[in-house]
């Protein structure tokens, strides 16, 4: 085995290089995690330890714990490489990525372990304490309720009645009260959240200057000015119905026939757009001093808001990941009803753009400073958006976002997991299954999409004529090996072997040649009986 550092690995010749070790050790915790070996040097030759024991493993893992802040707990093995002891000490990546060693933060950078800049120390210490701590929640202590919007209050009031999420009528508190019963009034004191949905527009000049959202209209990205702008400034409560009617006043409709007659459904769904704004403003991170903007064009909708995805949420695992940011805020806004369910914003906009044959949810831009959401507002595949139609008329069956998801993957050729949703699917004879991990959308489709060669060619052909094929190619050649006959049937092997076992059971074919050999005349293969 051959040892070179790397961004993943550490090289130490000796336990007197320990000190050295707790700064790379940091390094790894800081980025992606690693291991360092003692026993090995640098340009990879295998020296060893001398009689390490358990005592040794202990005492070195104690010296790092004693050292590291905040505390990481290494794995310490020892391990036998090419013949002699080594010590191996491993971290995972941390979720505090803001460790030090002797008070001292470290970063990983390729094959070293130089120290991290202060700038970056406090930017990691600073997002760390804002996604590890419920930041809406944090008290402004300057703030008093005479900060607060009345009309704000009397929205906040009627919402809450409306949704009959909040335990008793609202008319039964003085705003003093309503406020300490969310949470957003403590010991007097205003919370960020509170300023946040209720506060004054001169107000959140004064404690939150970036907490407003601007609104910019373009007819493509190309234009360099916007032909509409509209600062929306005070507590999200005054404005959030505003915001939708200056989106929807450029709202296109589009007709999806089903059947004799039109679907009417809009360019961009009031309930997807509500959604994702209610998202930008719940998960933002109110730490940086930027603000949400909302791009809209004739044929999408962009929102930019400030800090990246919270931790362990990446744009692969969004729709199965729910972490708040801002815990409080999320609360309040669901007893609104402004928001149906934790964690299921995503899941929806996905459904609804999805069930109207628009492109899903984009989140590819997003960084570790900004969330990107795209939103498509044009029908990409109208055939199949009106399939969804059908099939919820037919079959009496809404499909939900997990089914579109998977349907749409079908759609693009994309493989999927054998599970719940898709033997669900297969079931309602929505997708047929070609092989492992492979299906296609089901001949109902096709023929209603007068498409039915690319079903038969997707399809493939039918068992019988793939073993007529394979005797063909046996006539033909005299012989067949496996490989070749995969190529003649563009099937797995696995399926190509079930033919052939099912071909020699008939009686119509024979295995000959040395299942050792690799090559040669005499490699196993296939002849005609």
């Amino acid at each position: 085995m051959k040892f070179e550092e790397s961004e993943n690995l550490e090289l130490k010749q000796s336990l007197s290089e320990k000190e050295a070790a707790g700064c790379d050790l940091v390094a790894f915790a800081n980025r992606n995690g690693g291991v360092v070996y003692f026993g090995i040097s640098n340009n990879g030759v295998v020296g060893g330890i001398q009689t390490p024991n358990e005592k040794t493993a202990r005492e070195l893992a104690e010296f790092y714990n004693g050292n590291i802040e905040p505390k990481i707990y290494p794995s310490v093995q020892i391990e036998t490489v090419s013949g002699k002891q080594v010590i191996s000490v491993r971290v995972e990546k941390s979720d505090t990525p803001h460790h030090t060693f002797k008070g001292v933060p470290y970063i990983r950078s390729g094959p070293t372990s130089p120290r991290m800049s202060q700038s970056e120390y406090q930017k990691r210490l600073l997002k760390y304490r804002s996604s590890a701590q419920d930041y809406s929640s944090k008290i402004i202590p300057e703030a008093t309720i005479n900060d607060l919007s009345v009309s704000a209050i009397k929205s906040l009031r009627k919402l809450l009645d409306k949704s009959g999420r909040f335990k008793r009528k609202t008319s039964e508190s003085s705003n003093e009260q309503l406020l300490i019963d969310l949470q957003l009034l403590r010991n007097d004191k205003l919370t960020l959240a509170a300023l946040v949905l209720l506060g004054k527009e001169d107000s959140l000049k004064r404690f939150l200057p970036y907490c407003e959202i601007r609104f910019g209209y373009k007819i493509s990205e190309s234009e360099i000015r916007n032909q509409d702008t509209e600062i929306f400034l005070g507590g999200y409560l005054l404005y959030y119905e505003k915001i939708w009617e200056k989106i929807n006043l450029r709202n296109i409709t589009l007709n999806i026939p089903t059947g004799m007659s039109l679907t009417e459904r809009k360019s961009f769904d009031e309930e997807t757009i509500r959604e994702a704004l209610n998202n930008a403003v719940i998960h933002r991170d109110y730490s940086h001093a930027e603000t949400i903007f909302l791009f809209q064009y004739e044929q999408k909708i962009v929102i930019k808001s400030p800090g990246g995805l919270p931790d362990g949420v990446t744009i692969d695992n969004i729709i199965d990941q729910s972490k708040t940011r801002n815990k409080l805020l999320a609360d309040v806004l669901f007893k609104c009803q402004l928001v149906e369910q934790f964690g299921s914003g995503v899941n929806l906009m996905f459904r609804q753009q999805l069930s109207l044959g628009k492109n899903p949810p984009n989140y590819q831009k997003t960084d570790e400073n900004h969330v990107f959401l795209e939103l498509d507002g044009m029908i990409q595949d109208l055939e199949f958006a009106k399939y969804v139609f059908r099939v919820a008329d037919k079959k009496h069956k809404q499909l939900n976002d997990e089914e579109l998801i998977v349907l749409n993957n079908i759609k693009n050729n994309k493989s999927v997991k054998s599970n719940d949703v898709s033997s669900s699917l297969e079931e309602l004879g929505l997708i047929e299954r070609l092989g492992h991990k492979k299906w296609i959308l089901s001949k109902e489709y096709y023929t209603s999409i007068k498409h039915t060669g690319e079903y038969t060619r997707k399809r493939g052909l039918d068992k019988q004529t793939n073993k007529m094929l394979i005797l063909e190619h046996l006539k033909q050649h005299k012989k067949g090996y496996v490989t070749d006959l995969v190529e003649a049937v563009k099937k797995p092997k696995l399926t190509v072997n079930k033919y052939l076992s099912e071909l020699r059971k008939e009686g119509k074919i024979t295995l000959v040649g040395n299942p050792q050999a690799s090559r040669g005349s005499n490699r196993v293969h296939w002849v005609l009986k």
